[in-house]
């Protein structure tokens, strides 16, 4: 989806035809198994939650201004971005059918001041030019909040309110239409716990650069590409760049372009800086300036068009 058609159903969502409410509890076990209740609210006045989404709807006609495009998440961190998650792909798959169990059977019962909620879920369906879209809207923080240092008046006296209220939020972090996430800010993460997935990806990935014996010590490798923000980085592994280094002439020809020791042939991570400049260059984040032929650092490279 491009970031017009999603502004455009921004622009519409107050015409939403199943406008709902739900608190959403997102419980990571030991195991790093990931969980969802969801809890349903009603607001009254009738119509409330309708001019609410209105709210939502004119403070993004102003915010999607910053975006730039939408693209398919590869793990960078562009805040001028949106970042496209279809429910298949691997870092959510499994979350994405688990959350969308618990948004269908939200608990009715429950008192929602007592339930322990991560975010705010907001359902609609929207008709645009004939097409339904089944739209989810997530803010990623507690909208329970307690009052402190509040007071109200009552005959020229002022009481303390300590009591938990219902805090909605306009800014939201990722939204889900029909069968894909898109993600507003990085806060999104924590809806689908991407952390834990980019972090197995690493492991497999670091476990396969073992394999292929090109690096002098591969624990110092190992311990720089699983540290800080390397891991993420591994979301957008190349495997046909590491193929190809299988290959002795290529690592020769691709460590005199990017300054990477040799030693015997392997690529020496014994000097400072070699391990960060392979995870970059495995991982898509390193080329060579067409103009200058210089080695270059990129945040995220896309095939030409």
């Amino acid at each position: 989806m491009t970031l017009e058609q999603i502004e455009s159903i921004f622009n519409k969502l107050q015409g939403g035809s199943s406008l709902s409410l739900q608190l959403l509890k997102i419980k990571v076990s030991a195991k790093n198994k990931t969980s969802y209740s969801t809890c349903k609210v009603n607001l009254s006045p009738e119509g409330r939650l309708t001019h609410f989404v209105g709210e939502i709807s004119d403070h993004y006609k102003k915010e999607f201004k910053k975006y730039h495009t939408v693209k398919e998440y590869d793990g960078s961190a562009d805040a001028q971005t949106i970042y496209e998650l279809p429910a298949e792909n691997v870092l959510i798959c499994d979350e994405f059918k688990t959350l969308q169990e618990a948004i269908s059977k939200p608990d009715v019962e429950i008192n929602p001041l007592k339930f322990s909620a991560s975010a705010q879920l907001i359902k609609e369906t929207l008709s645009i030019n004939g097409e339904d879209y089944r739209i989810k809207l997530f803010s990623m923080q507690n909208p329970i909040t307690t009052l402190r240092h509040k007071f109200w008046e009552s005959s020229g006296t002022f009481s303390e309110i300590d009591n938990k209220v219902l805090s909605l939020r306009t800014n939201l972090d990722i939204i889900i239409i029909d069968d894909t996430a898109y993600m507003l800010s990085m806060a999104g993460e924590k809806l689908f716990n991407i952390e834990r997935a980019y972090k197995g990806i690493c492991l497999q990935k670091v476990a396969a650069v073992e394999k292929m014996c090109i690096v002098t010590d591969f624990e110092l490798f190992r311990t720089c590409a699983s540290s800080g923000h390397n891991p993420r980085r591994f979301v957008a592994f190349n495997d046909e760049h590491l193929k190809k280094l299988e290959n002795s002439d290529d690592r020769r020809r691709l460590a005199e372009k990017f300054g990477l020791p040799l030693l015997e042939g392997k690529f020496d991570t014994t000097q400072n800086g070699v391990s960060e400049k392979l995870v970059k260059l495995l991982c898509n984040k390193g080329m060579v300036d067409p103009f200058d032929d210089l080695p270059m650092e990129v945040s995220s490279p896309r095939k030409w068009e």
